[in-house]
C-alpha cells in the first residue's frame, strides 16, 4: 500500500492512496484536524475498526478501516450532498502490518514537512 499526504497554501491536506491498481486522491479543508482525526482512526483500526471524516466546502470524505484477523479493509467514500449520497472512491485489502506501516510512515513524513 502506498500512501502520501501533502499540504497546500490554503491549509488543506491532500491524501493519495494506492494498492493493487486501485487509487484515490482526497482532500480535507483543515489539515490539522483532518490529520489528527485520521491518526486516531488508524490507531483504532488496530483494535478492529476506525473511521474519520474529512470535510471540504463541496464534498465530505469518509475513511473506513476494518480489521479482521491479519487483514485490513480500507474504504474511502465521498458525498457531494444529501441527494447524491455516498460514492465509492477506493477499496482495498492488505495485511494489517502493511496498512499500519504505510499509514504511520506517510503521517510521519507529512508531519516532518508540515
Amino acid at each position: 500500500m502506498q500512501v502520501t499526504f501533502t499540504g497546500d497554501s490554503f491549509g488543506r491536506v491532500v491524501g493519495t492512496i494506492a494498492h493493487n491498481g486501485a487509487q484515490a486522491t482526497v482532500s480535507g479543508s483543515d489539515q490539522v484536524s483532518a490529520m489528527e482525526d485520521l491518526r486516531l482512526a488508524v490507531e483504532s483500526a488496530a483494535d478492529g475498526h476506525g473511521e474519520c471524516f474529512w470535510h471540504e466546502a463541496m464534498v465530505d470524505t469518509r475513511w473506513l478501516f476494518r480489521k479482521e484477523g491479519d487483514i485490513v479493509r480500507v474504504v474511502i467514500i465521498r458525498s457531494t450532498g444529501t441527494l447524491t449520497g455516498w460514492e465509492h472512491c477506493f477499496w482495498a485489502e492488505c495485511a494489517a502490518a502493511e496498512f499500519q506501516g504505510a499509514m504511520r510512515a506517510a503521517m510521519e513524513d507529512y508531519r516532518a514537512v508540515a
